[in-house]
């Protein structure tokens, strides 16, 4: 009675629990901030900007100069950098369709992005005919697209150097989504911003953060409206 074919290729296996994402709190953040201070700049900017955008790995990866709008002080996204084992490095589409995007940043970010072009264009002198010109903001020495575990890699070693709790490129992100909520900005500008696909799938992933900034809201609503008023009430009735 044997059979030809295994059926149990044909299940789609269940997925794993969903877990909260992880976000650095405005210490931890600080703390990073100082520390990058003493890091080289192309580390500095890439971090920089995962903390500004909340953009994926491979988004800032396959981020070329090209896409950069100075003048608007923005960045589009529509590229992801990836690697797989048969392909080696290879570029592909964001993620969804709403990954496509523009990113406005601040000017603190601007002025950052120019020292580091500065930087850049020296490195690409220094390396002459050797340099291998791709236009990513963020390529490894020589100008060659940067394996995208280096990120992670490096972020390991930084947070041991500075004794900063664990990092990875993703925490950024659910960080830039906290704290956009916890400021009270909207779910759909939060979605467009992250590059999701629909407003659903934002709303999914921080449903706990967003029940936390819920919270926050209620209490100050406590302090700024109800306090004055309960003060105010008293001094009437004195």
């Amino acid at each position: 009675m044997l059979i030809p074919y295994n059926p149990a290729t044909k299940a789609t296996p269940p997925k794993a629990d969903d877990h909260d994402p992880n976000y650095f709190q405005s210490a931890e953040i600080a703390r990073i901030w100082e520390a990058l201070e003493n890091e080289p700049i192309k580390w500095k900017t890439m971090v920089h900007l995962f903390l500004v955008t909340g953009c994926r790995r491979g988004e800032v990866l396959g981020l070329k100069w090209s896409k950069v709008d100075w003048e608007n002080k923005q960045i589009y996204i529509d590229c992801n950098l990836l690697y797989r084992k048969e392909l080696g490095i290879y570029e592909d589409t964001p993620k969804t369709k709403g990954s496509v995007r523009y990113i406005r940043l601040p000017d603190q970010t601007m002025e950052l992005l120019a020292e580091y072009r500065k930087w850049y264009r020296e490195e690409k002198f220094r390396w002459g005919d050797k340099w291998e010109d791709n236009d990513y903001l963020f390529p490894r020495e020589n100008g060659a697209p940067m394996f995208p575990g280096y990120v992670c890699n490096w972020l390991t070693e930084f947070s041991k150097r500075h004794g900063l709790p664990h990092i990875n490129p993703h925490a950024f992100r659910h960080t830039q989504a906290s704290l956009l909520f916890f400021n009270g900005i909207d779910s759909v500008s939060i979605s467009h911003r992250l590059g999701h696909a629909h407003v659903s799938t934002t709303t999914d992933i921080y449903s706990h953060v967003i029940k936390e900034a819920e919270e926050r809201i209620s209490d100050c609503v406590a302090d700024v409206i109800l306090k004055p008023a309960k003060a105010k009430l008293r001094v009437v009735g004195d």
